[in-house]
């Protein structure tokens, strides 16, 4: 045996639950040198550390209503599409708003009309209108690949923007 794989598993900084990497990093490396001799060749697949951080979701407000007296947003993204990692990776992403105001406990919901389609029920947003814009950080990772065309909607436009 010359290479032992490791693994993924490495957290993303999704938000200040998850310790920072380098103390995962010097457990690792410790664990590494005490079990393995020098020659050994170390694989990892740290794929979720480095993308998550990478994507952004801006979705626009579709509809909106009131629901047992919360206001509820539906976005024309959902969790068959780029929130899709709420159910595969039990992953949050809070939707936030690029207008400032008031805020009020707000229901986000997608577009499919699937009662599973449910990104939050619990969000801070301000009164929101139809065709405005929310958005969610750190949504790099898996999101887009495991996207769907659940009830005909197509997954989300991918855009590249190089800084």
């Amino acid at each position: 045996m010359n290479l032992v794989d490791i693994g993924g598993g490495f957290p993303a900084p999704y938000d200040a639950t998850v310790r920072p990497f380098r103390e995962l990093a010097r457990i690792i490396n410790s664990e590494i040198k005490r079990l393995f001799p020098k020659e050994i060749e170390i694989l990892a697949e740290p794929g979720r550390f480095f993308v998550a951080t990478a994507g952004h979701a801006v979705s626009k407000i579709i509809g909106k209503s009131v629901r047992d007296g919360k206001p509820s947003y539906y976005l024309n993204d959902g969790v068959y599409h780029t929130y899709s990692g709420q159910i595969f990776d039990h992953c949050k992403y809070p939707v936030k708003a690029f207008k400032r105001g008031k805020t009020r406990l707000s229901a986000v919901f997608g577009p499919t009309c699937d009662a599973f389609d449910v990104i939050s029920m619990a969000e801070d947003l301000p009164d929101l209108k139809r065709d405005e814009f929310v958005y969610s950080e750190m949504i790099g990772a898996y999101t887009y690949a495991s996207a769907t065309t659940f009830n005909g909607f197509s997954p989300a436009t991918v855009v590249h923007v190089n800084e």
